[in-house]
C-alpha cells in the first residue's frame, strides 16, 4: 500500500523523484532514479533546518516550494516526516498539492508506517546545531521570512 501512494504521485507527468523523510533525515521510502538516496537526504536536511528555523519563531509551515537545481520542489510536512517531490513543470503545481494532502492523510491510517514513524521520533531544534548554515542556506531561509 505505502508504494502505491507514492506511486500515484510518481505517475503525475513531469515528476522525477519521490521520497518520505522523516524528522530524523532518514528515508522511509523513495521512488526515481533522477536523484539518489543521498541527494535525497541532503535535500530533506537543507529543508528540514528550514522547518525548525520557523518553528522556533512559532510559525507552523505546512509546505515549502522552492525551485532548485533547474527544477521545482515541493515538501509537505506532517507530524514527524515531510514528502519531497521534484519536479519538472510548474502547471502540475495544485495537482500535486492536492495529490500530497491525500498522501499525508493515507500514511497516518498506515500500521506500517506509524510504526516506523514512532521509532523515528525527533527533535526538530537538532538541525539547527548542525554545523554552520551555507550562503545558499541563508538565502532560502531569508526568503520563508
Amino acid at each position: 500500500m505505502p508504494e502505491k501512494l507514492l506511486q500515484e504521485i510518481k505517475e503525475i507527468d513531469s515528476v522525477e523523484a519521490v521520497a518520505v523523510i522523516s524528522f530524523k533525515g532518514n528515508i522511509w521510502q523513495q521512488s526515481g532514479a533522477t536523484v539518489t538516496a543521498e541527494q535525497m537526504k541532503m535535500i530533506g536536511s537543507y529543508l528540514l533546518r528550514m522547518l525548525a528555523i520557523k518553528s522556533k519563531s512559532k510559525q507552523r509551515i505546512v509546505h515549502i516550494e522552492l525551485h532548485w537545481l533547474n527544477r521545482f520542489l515541493i515538501a509537505r510536512f506532517s507530524e514527524g516526516f515531510l514528502i519531497v517531490t521534484l519536479f519538472k513543470k510548474a502547471d502540475i503545481l495544485s495537482l500535486l498539492r492536492i495529490t500530497l494532502n491525500v498522501t499525508v492523510a493515507n500514511l497516518l491510517e498506515e500500521k506500517t508506517f506509524l510504526k516506523w514513524l514512532k521509532k523515528e521520533k525527533y527533535n526538530l531544534n537538532l538541525h539547527i546545531q548542525k554545523g554552520q548554515f551555507d550562503e545558499h542556506e541563508l538565502g532560502l531561509i531569508s526568503k520563508l521570512v
